[in-house]
């Protein structure tokens, strides 16, 4: 038994999670996927919340070192843009089944609302960098894309390059919108 076990699961795991959803993938899918036992998986992850839980946890701890990145441009905000849609699409079971994460793990629940106002924070502080001013129902919608536009994929089924360039566009047309509004 090894972290690199334990990898191979959470791997497996998040590409089935991605490919199928979530209400789709069971434990037992994910071991027949690895060829394991079922006891070799509830070894390092007694139930699939716990699954559920390690894979949030990666989620968040790459969301965060993002969150603490400065972003003193237009320039940078692009590329930061690219790099939160980027973790968004690399997880994005965990958005396009937010409802059934929320309920099968209340850890998960109480950690996603206290990392959703550390990415308000941020989003006002590059906002309002970006336009000089910025209201709240501003900062909503440009959240709210963030926060769910990994559902263009699962309403339309386009590529991955497709969904992030709808989501980042929509994101410009709101800052566009606001900043012609200002001047």
């Amino acid at each position: 038994m090894s972290f690199r076990t334990k990898e191979k699961i959470l791997t497996a795991a998040l590409l089935l999670f991605n490919k199928k959803g979530l209400s789709e993938v069971t434990t037992r899918q994910i071991t027949i996927h690895l060829d394991i036992s079922q006891g070799h998986l509830t070894y390092y992850f007694q139930k699939r919340a716990a699954l559920l839980e390690a894979l949030y946890g990666q989620f968040q701890d790459q969301y965060l070192i993002l969150l603490k990145e400065p972003v003193p441009d237009l320039y940078l905000f692009n590329r930061w843009l690219d790099t939160v849609l980027e973790i968004q699409y690399t997880y994005r079971f965990l958005f396009l089944d937010f409802a059934e994460v929320m309920r099968e793990s209340p850890k998960i629940k109480k950690q996603y609302f206290k990392l959703r106002e550390i990415r308000k924070k941020k989003l006002e502080e590059i906002l309002i960098l970006l336009t000089k001013q910025i209201s709240e129902t501003q900062l909503n919608q440009i959240e709210l894309l963030i926060e769910f536009g990994m559902m263009y994929g699962a309403l339309d089924k386009k590529p991955k390059r497709a969904i992030l360039a709808k989501v980042k566009e929509d994101i410009e047309t709101v800052i566009d919108a606001y900043s012609r509004f200002l001047d």
